[in-house]
């Protein structure tokens, strides 16, 4: 697999230890719990691979469009490369999916999302999406049977033909990447976000566990950010 096959995340010091980035089309958990910045590190990869001219979009299902970008200006993402970078919030979702505020029981959530990603995806020509996050899309989805309705949801991610960036908020009491613990089976790829204390700060950290057909580094780093632009510090 070459470079060309591969979408860096722009995080610096991170591509060059995955062999230039994330393998295309790939559906990679970005993990971690409450607080390690898991959104404001996809939206990151997006804006920066925007910069570059690859069109990207951002669905957020928690958080409306306008408090999302404020916060990401706020964070030195001032640069909104509209026309490369699309930001979908929950209430378009709905108003796509002809869903009205307040129906939501007997939606199939995981169908409908999916086929408004295809219709986003032919609409602006997107490469590489985030969803934030898996536990939102949980939240508003009346499982029968939790992993069967998963992988069939996982495939059709993969179907879409999309890199994929979902966000995983992992439970409190116990190591797993996703809610269901079967999410880190189901992907192709697992960046965990995690926190250390140290004294009276408290740091953070980044891990690869995960990316298949990739030698990557295995270790964890500490990762800094300043005005827009991560980096995992490797002396």
């Amino acid at each position: 697999m070459n470079m060309d096959d591969r979408i860096p995340t722009y995080i610096k010091g991170l591509d060059e230890r995955m062999e230039g980035g994330i393998p295309k089309r790939y559906i990679v958990l970005v993990c971690g719990h409450a607080g390690t910045m898991k959104s404001s590190f996809t939206y990151s990869v997006l804006y920066h691979s925007a910069k570059k001219g690859m069109k990207g979009m951002y669905i957020t299902l928690e958080q409306s469009r306008e408090s999302l970008l404020e916060h990401m200006q706020k964070l030195g993402f001032t640069d909104y490369v509209s026309e490369n970078l699309i930001v979908v919030d929950l209430a378009k979702v709905r108003k796509d999916m002809g869903v009205q505020q307040g129906e939501q029981k007997e939606i199939d959530w995981l169908g409908s999302l999916i086929n408004a990603l295809k219709a986003y995806k032919n609409m602006f020509g997107c490469e590489i999406m985030v969803l934030d996050s898996l536990a939102a899309l949980y939240s508003l989805t009346d499982f029968k049977n939790p992993r069967s309705d998963l992988f069939s949801f996982f495939e059709k991610v993969r179907d879409l033909g999309l890199t994929a960036l979902l966000i995983s908020e992992m439970p409190t009491d116990k190591q797993v990447f996703g809610l269901y613990g079967i999410e880190d089976f189901l992907s192709d790829g697992i960046i965990h976000l995690a926190t250390e204390k140290s004294g009276n700060s408290v740091n953070l950290f980044l891990g690869v566990v995960k990316m298949r057909k990739t030698n990557h580094d295995r270790g964890y780093f500490p990762l800094i950010f300043d005005n827009g632009v991560f980096e995992i510090v490797t002396d």
